[in-house]
């Protein structure tokens, strides 16, 4: 059946920002599409439709666009949030330095992380709602990685516990800098048509990381303390409704004031 209810598309809402942000929107009357690469569709809420999808197969969007289609006739916001970010909680060997910097994985960082939210935002222009008299929302969750470099010393510690240097890599935040960039281009080019494009740029959330990288991360904030994943929700949410009317081009940090100082 095509739901006519207000849709909101949300990629890799199977992670823990997307699974929290999908169930967050479904909650306030919302339908909500998950695109996500991962196959474990139990994991969604029956009121939430499951597409799975790799995103970086863009040259098979005919095909996402049109099960897209298929099941609603009243999209209104995309929320590009499928990235590829290594995770210091599940391999410290991802975190490896610049001159061990290899191809196969920045190519996989920038397919996933930049050229799929463009050219999915590309592919899904001519199926928003722009009938309703009201704005269409895009959302690119960016990182305060997109905004200013990885702080190194946040690994110091860790290293020196594991006996093995940790580097964050340098693919993660330069997509995710393209991306803020992408943001703001839209933002222009898109302003006059009918849509507002914004981006979120979430601190560190924390998310089971060693307590050695969570105190020293929680140092260099000046509240304290890592994020929590509810935390970003409200932001996402005024950036997807009608009290973001005038908000463009804009990219929210919401990280305790990582990137103040």
């Amino acid at each position: 059946m095509i739901e006519s209810k207000k849709t909101i598309i949300i990629t890799g809402g199977l992670g823990l920002l997307g699974k929290k942000a999908s169930y967050f929107f479904a909650s306030r009357g919302f339908h909500v599409i998950v695109i996500d690469i991962a196959d474990e569709k139990k994991e969604i809420a029956k009121n939430i439709s499951y597409v799975q999808y790799d995103l970086t197969d863009i040259n098979s969007y005919d095909f996402l666009i049109n099960k897209i289609k298929s099941l609603t006739c009243n999209l209104v916001c995309l929320i590009n949030n499928a990235a590829f970010n290594p995770k210091i909680e599940e391999n410290i060997k991802g975190f490896g330095s610049f001159e061990e910097l290899d191809l196969n994985t920045w190519n996989k960082e920038v397919n996933l992380n930049l050229t799929a939210p463009v050219f999915l935002t590309k592919a899904l222009l001519p199926i928003f709602n722009n009938d309703s008299n009201d704005y269409c929302k895009i959302i690119n969750v960016i990182s305060t990685y997109g905004l200013v470099p990885p702080n190194q010393s946040i690994y110091n510690n860790l290293s020196i516990k594991t006996g093995h240097a940790i580097i964050k890599p340098i693919g993660y935040p330069v997509t995710k800098a393209g991306l803020a960039m992408a943001t703001k281009y839209l933002s222009i080019y898109l302003g006059k048509k009918g849509f507002n494009v914004n981006g979120i740029a979430p601190g560190g959330i924390e998310n089971h990381q060693d307590k050695v990288f969570i105190e020293a991360y929680s140092e260099q904030v000046p509240m304290g303390r890592m994020a929590k994943a509810d935390e970003m929700l409200e932001t996402l949410y005024l950036l997807a409704t009608s009290g973001s009317n005038y908000i463009n081009g804009q990219i929210i940090a919401v990280d305790g004031g990582w990137t103040t100082w």
